[in-house]
């Protein structure tokens, strides 16, 4: 096949050179095709990505993801190596792209441009926007082929692709690039807010649902109960009037003659809509002839048509379900508890019959009036089947029947009245007439309100089916979306009337059949062209064309009924929609029926008073309960639209597969939401009300981002679009222009944004934060989920309303540097950076030729470097901001301030050395007793990590301008920003880790008693007593004075508390001093800045290691307390397990087993009890006195030991769950079947044996490594159960319900379980390049930080990060039933069953190409060895089931198996084409073929061959599918060559082949049989024609495109000029005279106008003095307080000044006073102090009373101040007052003069008007007396047209006969026709088993001359012998027996020749035998050239036989 598809490349290449041989250049529309080596090579990258699975989910530690994240901040993103693959990669998604927007736009202008108007506004817009498009598309194509050979060198290891970059390459995607990072920063920040929403819950909130639904009956409590007074039903009845716009007060209902006027009110609106309804819910079959004729579809949406969804089998995107919730729908499926009366009520609702329905709403209304008490509820299923006979007659005959006799007369008359509906009733017809008014106001008789109830159930009667119907539009609406989705993902085409689907498979599409998340596997098409963009181009043909083609529906809506059009006009509803209503019917019963159940057990139980019509049921209103369930199920599915079209809108906006595709997963989710009813409440109306409280909150959210997200975009394509810039090759790479002229736009918008996209993220957000709340909170209930998510949806609105700008908890200058968007976010400013720095290169010639470009690329590159490192920086700082917000937050709470999160700077020039480093406090509640070690320095603003460490030279950069930016553009400055990028991120993440800690020690807190905490913390004591050297560490820590036992909650809570500052300042001391040291040692060496600063960053990037590692390990001991808190709760409901298998605290062993309550010992090195479950407390101390490296690593081996413990305690309890019966989530309740209690215990005892078998059990590592390959091994076995052996067993048996939803559910769960990349909207928008892996070295080496946001996601941490095992194995079998679950069960121990024969066998299966690094230290251990081999296996099966539906899909053209049929087909198929070989080599390779030839014969089984082992069984198949798929490639290829090479020799190659197939070669002549000949020639003109006819079609189509644009535009121009004729008078003279009219009107109107402006002049100049003077006397009089104000601060400055002298003299006084006594003193003066103290005494009391005099002088001004300020406050007051009245004086007079004039007007337009009226009926008398003489005229041709058309039917008849009779000698052909194939058909079939019975016959023979040989052989060694005996008696007897000798001699030599000559006869048998069975198979093969050609080391039969003969033929020469 290869060599063949290598002569077809070299013809096509041959062809396409001979097309372009005339000219110099080559004009071709196909590319000369790529060599056999390429094709070669990429066949065996895809089959290479197609062996990679996904295999089992592994721990990732924080401590991995942190330092990964810091490598990828000092690395280089764009290097010569890492950007020529990037371009390709983007330049090949940026055709895509701009092809999708191109027909977004095409889609919208075919659809919603009707209007001439509009199209002549809108079309040259419109055609730019669509040539703009074209353009660049077409030049990403070329780019993207010209790039290409990048993606060859990565495959192959040739080329040097750098040379192929232009500079334009470079520049288009920076002009991309920062477009596309500018428009995610918003949602970006406001996903920060969301994902960290768990961390800062703090207390847990119930919310109360606020949203109510309309139209609820009675209480939402409980089930409605049947009620007959007034009084009680009155406001369900006003709001039914009010819902049906009925104008009747139903409060005035007094008497019977009111309520029968009510009921005739009621009734005439009952008949108007029963028939609309009955005509709405009839739906004939579409393109059906009476559809044709009627015209039914067409005229009005109440008319729909029924449509086949035929696009079902190809739907891509599964909905991801809440496995709790279906699963108890499908238990209330399989109970089957339906209550009879409640679905005779729902199936009432389907009678169509108007008369029938009215007769039993009559009955209903009247049994429930006149009957009461006991005989009501002891006939009520009678009355009920009597009431509803129309719904089932059958169902009521039957139970009238069985009943007994005796009710009376009664009954029989109910029975006749219901029946008939004729009898007469004299009191009827009284109340119908209104004549009965015996029943005064206010009687409580019952019959009262028979008028009224009749009115209610009427009413109630048509609200059901008007709810249903609305229903039934709603999911229609939600299949006709899904049809859209599946057309546009799946890339559905019409060909050969089927659809086939032509799209390549996305990320998630790989993960949800197995692969790792990439896309580019066996679903990609790459491998049949010549570059990745020819595939995008093969998708993307409607380029070419000027139109396209609508294939989606239309909508429309009127009122709350929601009307689909398909795109031909019709109203239609699909089929799949008429279904889903009738599964929510039979949904809604179930329910509906369970609440009565409940509610009638709670009445019964409740003791005595229970009568026996609370036992029936027959209390509960069911019509009322139907009328709750529908009212509630309309409002959610109208409330779940409306949050759909949301994501819906942003679906239509986006462009890249990726994203499309996660906005369509998101979609489908809402679209397959259901409530989550709480079957243990009263009732179901509190659910409902929630979860439409939740629906609107959330579209809410949603809508208000989108329209932010939209107006943003707007803006800012209005700044870059600016100065009327023109679509050109410098504005490729641009988002599309927006042209804001028009206000009329295109389907609502003529832009398309693609960073709308980015709701799906938001929608995940949400979902994640919810997850993680419920794990966090231990929500089990409903109810609670409910809360939570309530309350995460308000919080989620409020973060929404309150989002600040990003930057704004940083100081201004910061803000300016970094934050600002007018000059780095702006593509043209920063192109003309990298322009100016070319261009000064070239002033000084620096470049030249290819250097220049090489220059402008790597200037290019640097720039992008920049625009990247920004956006993360900008990213990580506001991030760091939330996070350091919520720090704070914690600190408070725990008691700690906010200097604990900063560090003060201390730049490096000027730090002091100190000779040791404080080290950190062990416990941080130290510090609370001492904090002397803590620095209490708090900034005003949040400052950058950068500027704690070096802010002067490190951390200075700008981005604000173009010379700070030019700055940057070097070397030094680039690593200075990569550092300043990793201390933030390693600041960021040091933040996130002490948050965690303290958010899941509250959560392990809050489950943990005071008890267990006061036995961890006497443990750790005494296991810290004994003198041992292992436990010496962790004396110091217990002899620390915070050591102490904590208390209360808050004190243990403290400890988890993380003190940035103090991690930070010892490294940062350390720092330092080496800066120095370094300084001082390179003494006058360091002679520049750049040197200076090269040290600091080594230095900076040290101390970040440092720190992240030192960081890291509370995250990791967050982890860690985490599995415990899971694993703690799991057990909680477990605990005969806890009690047998784990030790906790808070159990008191001896002193033998205190050593024994750690997991570790306290070096970390030694396992001590492996089954330990310690409290957060202990985690949080555990390892702490170690070093740093050896704390990781204790930590580490802590983490893998933890993780894998918990999660196989998890999967087994998970697994038991999987069979409950009734409630999967009550605590303790394990399936003794699936496992229960005893079988986790023998598993976790076979752990505990397996970890004793280790060479070394004590050893962290190797256990370690045993329990992670066990985790694997459990996920890969319940993996590969539910992909492989499930499904089959499911679909063997015919149950393809149960195999779709296990392959539905599987589709969402199981890649929760396996390493497969969850790719988000972010990471799919910047991906790693194709071919490279986002996992792969080389990835990692090229793309750091794509590969990270790849493999990571946006946010590589969270603060939940345990795997939901048990949600993802419940959902995959969450829709199986109870017998089908045990089936699953049998398959699930069928994998161990397996998974045993290899561990039996002896064979081992490689295990993949990456194993865990700790198996490789332990892989001499048999436990380790075990387990690798067993995870081999399972990952070949998961290889083996990939290649079989890859396999499936190609082979049979199906998506999944809809049938048993198809199954059974792809069974034989697989069993004949893969199996049977496959085996069949293994058997000859085994060398037992013979027996695995008797063993299938007879056999439809698929049995290997014997002895063999299940890893040979599947390593044979997977070789065989591997062998398939590389030849239906090879044939793919084939095609598309065929398909581009010229048609004719393809039709004559084709014709040869055949007809050399059937031919016969002798004497050198060619046979061919005259059958065969016109086989081909038929087959040959079938050719011809199918070509003639494919041409035809292309040209009609494109014609009928024209003609269908040029009827519509001329249509348009028939409308306009209809129109404008119809405007037009038929008199000139009359429109003059109308003109002159008008115009004298005009005049006199100008005139008054002038006389009116001129008045109204002088009001505005009145006007404009008194607003001039209010305007200036505000600010003359502001002038003067302000005056005022200075004046008497200037008395206060004044006042105070002299007030501060005296002070400061006073002082003077004091001191120098006491300096003078203390000189008396120091010189022994005698003299006495009193004086000078005296008159100090003096001067303090004068100066005292001036203080007093000043501050009363103060008082004093202050009140002249106050005073004068009242005065102009009045002043101003009065003069405002004045300023208004005078206005008001104005207004009122223009306004007179106004109201004046219009008046005149009126009466001269009367006037007027009163003759033109007298005119116009006198010319109306006249063009009635003309109609009436026309009316006689057409009259008259009326009656000729009438003749002519019944001669016409005469003849339409005749015509008919003939082509009736003319039909019928058609079909009579037709039979003769089917009859002769069928004969021939039965010849072949007989000739088949003709030649079936000779193959038989003939291998017969075979085996019998086998036989006869074997025998002849054995038969010649016996004589042989004999004669040798008779040899040696001969010699003896030589002498005595001489008459004997001459007699034996000739009889020997009679006897060799004999045997001679029998020998050589066999011989020859056996050689003609073979020689004919050589030739039959020679023949055979001749007939079958497409024979698959067997490998070499496989022998062939006849090859074999002929080796037999030849050995054979050599014994038997020897033996002669």
């Amino acid at each position: 096949m290869e060599a063949e598809l290598s002569r077809q490349l070299s013809a096509l290449r041959v062809e396409i050179e001979e097309n372009g041989a005339v000219t110099s250049k080559r004009y071709s529309s196909v590319p000369p095709p790529k060599d056999i080596s390429f094709f070669r090579t990429e066949r065996e990258h895809t089959l290479r990505r197609g062996l990679q699975v996904a295999e089992a989910l592994p721990v990732q530690s924080p401590a991995d993801v942190m330092q990964r994240e810091l490598d990828s901040c000092l690395s280089l993103e764009y290097t010569p190596d890492s950007l020529p693959p990037l371009l390709h990669q983007f330049y090949t998604d940026r055709s895509y792209h701009l092809a999708q927007i191109k027909y977004l736009l095409m889609l919208r202008w075919r659809r919603f441009c009707r209007h001439a108007s509009v199209i002549e506004k809108l079309y040259p817009h419109y055609k730019d926007q669509v040539s703009n498009l074209t353009s660049e598309y077409e030049d990403a194509v070329q780019r993207a082929r010209r790039l290409s050979a990048s993606r060859e060198r990565i495959l192959s290891g040739r080329g040097n692709p750098a040379n192929l970059l232009a500079q334009d390459d470079v520049v288009i995607y920076l002009r991309w690039l920062v477009c596309h990072l500018h428009s995610v920063q918003h949602v970006y920040n406001f996903l920060t807010v969301l994902h960290y929403m768990p961390a800062c819950e703090r207390k847990e909130k119930k919310p109360q649902a606020k949203e109510s639904v309309d139209g609820i009956s009675g209480p939402a409590h409980s089930v409605p109960l049947h009620t007959a007074h007034l009084e009680e039903f009155l406001p369900e009845l006003q709001d039914l009037l009010a819902h049906f716009h009925l104008s009747y007060d139903a409060r005035r209902l007094r008497s019977s003659a009111d309520e029968m006027e009510l009921f005739s009110v009621v009734w005439r609106e009952f008949r108007t809509m029963f028939r609309h309804q009955e005509r709405m819910k009839t739906f004939p079959q579409y393109g059906g002839t009476e559809v044709r004729e009627s015209q039914w579809g067409r005229k009005s949406a109440s008319s729909a048509l029924r449509k086949e969804a035929d696009w079902m089998p190809f739907i891509q995107v599964k909905p991801r379900r809440d496995p709790w919730q279906q699963k108890l729908v499908t238990k209330l499926k399989e109970k089957k508890r339906v209550d009879e009366l409640l679905k005779m009520h729902s199936s009432f609702l389907q009678v169509s019959d108007l008369h029938d329905v009215a007769a039993a709403l009559k009955e209903h209304s009247a049994a429930s009036a006149s009957r009461g008490g006991e005989a009501r509820r002891h006939e009520a299923s009678e009355i009920w089947t009597s009431i509803y006979s129309a719904a089932s007659p059958a169902r009521a005959r039957i139970i009238q029947e069985t009943r007994c006799g005796g009710r009376g007369d009664h009954d029989r008359s109910l029975r006749s009245q219901s029946t008939t509906g004729e009898s007469y009733s004299f009191m009827n017809s009284l109340q119908l007439l209104g004549l009965d008014d015996s029943l005064e106001e206010g009687s409580s008789d019952a019959m009262v309100t028979r008028g009224a109830y009749l009115s209610l159930m009427h009413l109630r009667h048509l609200k059901l089916r008007q709810l249903q119907r609305v229903s039934l539009g709603l999911l229609n609406y939600l299949r006709s979306v899904e049809r859209s989705l599946t057309f546009d993902l799946a890339g559905l085409q019409l060909e050969d009337r089927e659809l086939c689907s032509t799209a390549e498979e996305t990320g998630w599409m790989n993960a949800a059949g197995g692969g790792r998340g990439e896309a580019g596997g066996l679903g990609a098409m790459q491998y049949s062209h010549n570059t990745p963009v020819d595939c995008k181009v093969r998708c993307s043909e409607f380029m070419e064309f000027a139109e396209v083609e609508n294939l989606h529906d239309f909508y429309s809506s009127e009122g709350r009924f929601v009307h689909t059009q398909d795109q031909r006009g019709f109203y239609i509803v699909y089929d799949a929609a008429l279904k889903d209503l009738e599964e929510l019917e039979n949904e809604l019963l179930l329910v509906g029926s369970h609440f009565i159940q409940r509610n009638r057990m709670k009445k019964s139980g409740r003791g005595t008073g229970v009568t026996a019509g609370v036992h029936s049921g027959s209390d509960f209103d069911r019509v009322a309960l139907l009328l709750d369930l529908w009212t509630c199920e309309t409002e959610f599915l109208e409330s779940k639209v409306q949050l759909l079209n949301c994501y819906y809108e942003a679906y239509q906006h986006a462009a890249g597969t990726e994203e499309r595709c996660a906005l369509a997963r998101v979609i489908t989710d809402i679209m397959h939401s259901r409530p989550q009813l709480d079957l243990n409440q009263d009732y179901f109306v509190q659910v409902y009300r929630a979860e439409i409280g939740c629906l609107r909150s959330h579209q809410q959210l949603i809508k208000n981002i989108l329209d932010n997200q939209i107006e943003k975009q707007r803006q800012y394509l209005q700044r870059i679009w600016r100065d009327d810039r023109k679509n050109s090759v410098h504005d490729y790479g641009l988002p599309p222009n927006y042209v804001p002229k028009h206000l009329v736009s295109l389907g609502g918008s003529r832009r398309v944004h693609p960073s709308l996209c980015l709701a799906s993220a938001v929608y995940h957000g949400l979902v994640q934060a919810h997850s993680e709340l419920c794990q966090l909170h231990r929500a089990t209930s409903i109810t609670d989920k409910l809360a939570l998510r309530q309350q995460l949806l308000q919080q989620a609105l409020q973060s929404w309303s309150d989002l600040a700008p990003p930057g704004v908890s940083y100081s201004a200058q910061i803000q300016k540097d970094l934050f600002s968007d007018f000059f780095f976010e702006d593509p043209y400013l920063v192109q003309k950076v990298g322009l100016r720095f070319i261009s000064s290169a070239e002033e000084r010639d620096m470049t030249q030729g290819r250097e220049r470009q090489a220059y402008a690329v790597e200037t290019f590159s640097r720039l992008l470097e920049l625009v990247t490192i920004r956006h993360r920086l900008l990213g990580s700082a506001s991030e760091t901001a939330h996070l350091a917000q919520l720090y704070r937050h914690v600190a408070s709470e725990l008691g700690f301030d906010d200097f604990h999160l900063h560090l003060r700077p201390v730049q490096f020039e000027v730090a002091e050395q100190k000779d040791k480093a404080e080290p950190r406090p062990v416990f941080i509640t130290a510090t609370l007793e001492d904090d002397s070690c803590v620095d209490r320095f708090t900034p005003s603003h949040l400052p950058l990590s950068i500027q704690e460490l070096d802010e002067n030279q490190t951390g200075r950069f700008s981005f604000s301008s173009e010379e700070a930016v030019i700055h940057l553009m070097n070397k030094q400055s680039v690593e200075n920003l990569q550092v300043t990028l990793a201390c933030q991120v390693t600041q960021k993440n040091a933040l996130m880790s002490a948050l965690k800690l303290v958010c899941l020690c509250r959560r392990a807190e809050s489950v943990m008693s005071s008890a267990e905490i006061e036995a961890a913390y006497h443990s750790d004591k005494e296991v810290s007593k004994p003198g041992r050297d292992t436990n010496s560490l962790q004396e110091k820590s217990d002899s620390s004075p915070s050591a102490r036992t904590p208390t209360t909650t808050k004190e243990r809570l403290m400890e988890a508390f993380v003190s940035i500052q103090l991690e930070k300042v010892g490294l940062r001391d350390e720092m330092l001093n080496s800066f120095r040291k370094k300084k001082q040692a390179a003494g006058g060496l360091i002679k520049t800045p750049e040197e200076a600063a090269e040290i600091k960053r080594r230095l900076i990037m040290d101390f970040l290691k440092q720190f992240s590692t030192q960081i890291s390990q509370y995250g990791v001991r967050a982890q860690i307390v985490a599995y415990y808190y899971s694993l703690n709760f799991l057990l909680d409901d477990i605990p005969s397990i806890r009690r047998s298998h784990f030790t906790t605290s808070d159990l008191c062993p001896d002193l033998r087993m205190l050593q024994r309550r750690q997991l570790l010992s306290a070096d970390g090195k030694t396992l001590l009890n492996l089954w330990f479950l310690p409290p957060f407390s202990q985690v949080l101390h555990v390892f702490k006195t170690l070093d740093v490296s050896e704390c990781a690593a204790a930590l580490r081996h802590t983490l893998q030991i933890v993780s894998a413990l918990h999660d196989i305690v998890y999967y087994l309890v998970s697994f038991s769950r999987l069979g409950n019966a009734e409630d999967s989530d009550a605590p303790g309740s394990l399936a003794a079947d699936w496992g229960g209690t005893e079988g986790i215990g023998a598993e976790l005892l076979e752990i505990q044996h397996q970890v004793e078998r280790l060479s070394d059990p004590s050893c962290p590592e190797s256990v370690g490594c045993l329990l992670q390959l066990r985790r694997q091994i459990l996920l890969l076995q319940f993996d590969t159960a539910v992909r492989h052996l499930i499904r089959e067993v499911l679909l063997s048996s015919g149950d393809v319900a149960s195999y779709q939803s296990v392959t539905d559910n599987m589709a969402s769960a199981l890649p929760l379980l396996s390493d497969s990349i969850q790719a988000d909207v972010f990471s799919a928008t910047l991906p790693v390049p194709r071919p490279l892996q986002a996992r792969g070295c080389q990835a990692q080496r090229m793309y750091p930080w794509r590969s990270f946001t790849a493999c990571q996601g946006l946010f590589p941490l969270h603060v939940w990060d345990v795997p939901p095992i048990e949600y993802c194995m419940q959902l995959c079998l969450s829709g199986l039933s109870d017998r089908r679950r045990l089936q699953a069960n049998a398959a699930i121990l069928g994998v161990s069953l397996l998974m045993e024969d290899v561990l039996n066998s002896g064979r081992e299966a490689e295990p993949g190409d990456e194993l865990c690094l700790e198996a490789e230290a332990g892989k001499t251990d048999a436990p380790i060895r075990v387990q690798l081999v067993l995870k081999g296996f399972l990952l070949m099966m998961k290889q083996l089931q990939v290649f079989k539906e890859s396999w499936a899909r190609t082979h049979l053209g199906v998506q999944t198996f809809r049938t048993a049929g198809s199954y059974q087909q792809f069974v034989k198929l697989y069993r004949a084409e893969i199996f049977y070989p496959s085996m069949r080599a293994l058997a000859e390779q085994t060398r037992k073929e013979r027996d695995y030839e008797v063993l299938i014969s007879g056999s439809q089984a698929l049995l290997p061959p014997p002895g063999a082992s299940e890893v040979d069984v599947k390593a044979w198949q997977l070789h065989k599918l591997l062998e398939s798929a590389e030849c239906d490639m090879i044939r793919a290829v084939q095609r598309r060559i065929s398909g581009e090479m010229t048609l004719w020799p393809q039709i004559v190659e084709t014709f040869i082949q055949q007809l050399m197939e059937g031919a016969e070669e002798a004497d050198g002549q060619l046979r061919v049989s005259q059958d065969r000949l016109q086989r081909c020639l038929t087959h040959l003109g079938c050719s011809l024609t199918e070509r003639e006819r494919r041409s035809f079609l292309l040209y009609s189509q494109f014609y009928e495109q024209i003609l269908q644009q040029e009827t519509q535009l001329l249509c348009q121009r028939e409308q306009d000029l209809k129109n404008l004729k119809d405007s037009q008078t038929s008199n000139s003279h009359k429109e003059a005279a109308a003109v002159c009219r008008g115009m004298m009107l005009e005049i006199s109107a100008l005139k008054a106008q002038v006389a009116h402006l001129e008045q109204e002049k002088s009001f505005l100049e009145e006007r404009l003095s008194l607003k001039f003077k209010e305007r200036y006397d505000p600010l003359v009089r502001h002038l003067v307080s302000t005056c005022i104000q200075l004046k008497a601060r200037l008395d206060e400055h004044s006042r105070q000044m002299e007030q501060d002298v005296s002070e400061m003299v006073n002082r003077t006084r004091g001191e120098g006073v006491d300096r003078i006594i203390k000189l008396k003193k120091k010189y022994g003066c005698t003299k006495d102090n009193d004086g000078l103290t005296l008159t100090r005494l003096k001067k303090e009391e004068v100066h005292e009373l001036q203080q007093e005099n000043s501050r009363l002088t103060a008082l004093l001004c202050k009140l002249r101040a106050v005073s004068s300020w009242r005065r102009l406050v009045d002043q101003e007051k009065l003069h405002r007052q004045l300023l208004q009245t005078q206005q008001r004086e104005i207004s009122c007079r223009a306004e007179a003069l106004r109201v004046k004039m219009m008046s005149e007007e009126e009466v001269v337009l009367l006037q007027e008007e009163l003759d033109v009226v007298g005119k116009v009926l006198s010319r109306c008398q006249a063009e009635c007396s003309s109609t009436k003489k026309l009316l006689s005229r057409k009259t008259e041709e009326l009656q000729v047209s009438r003749h002519q058309s019944a001669q016409e039917a005469c003849s339409r008849q005749e015509l008919d006969s003939y082509r009736v009779q003319s039909l019928e000698q058609m079909r009579a052909d037709v039979q003769d026709r089917e009859r002769q194939v069928r004969a021939l058909s039965e010849q072949l079939d007989r000739g088949s088993r003709v030649n079936q019975l000779h193959r038989q016959r003939s291998a017969k023979e075979i085996r019998q001359v086998k036989g006869k040989l074997q025998q002849a052989l054995s038969l010649k060694q016996e004589a042989f012998q004999r004669v040798d005996k008779l040899q040696d008696q001969v010699n003896d007897m030589e002498a005595a027996f001489s008459r004997c000798t001459s007699m034996t001699g000739p009889h020997r030599t009679g006897q060799q020749q004999q045997l001679q000559l029998g020998s050589l006869s066999n011989y020859n048998t056996l050689q003609d035998s073979a020689t004919q069975s050589r030739h039959q198979r020679a023949e055979t093969a001749r007939s079958r050239p497409d024979t698959r050609i067997d490998r070499p080391k496989a022998v062939s039969e006849p090859e074999r036989h002929s080796e037999v003969n030849l050995n054979k033929n050599t014994n038997l020469r020897v033996l002669q």
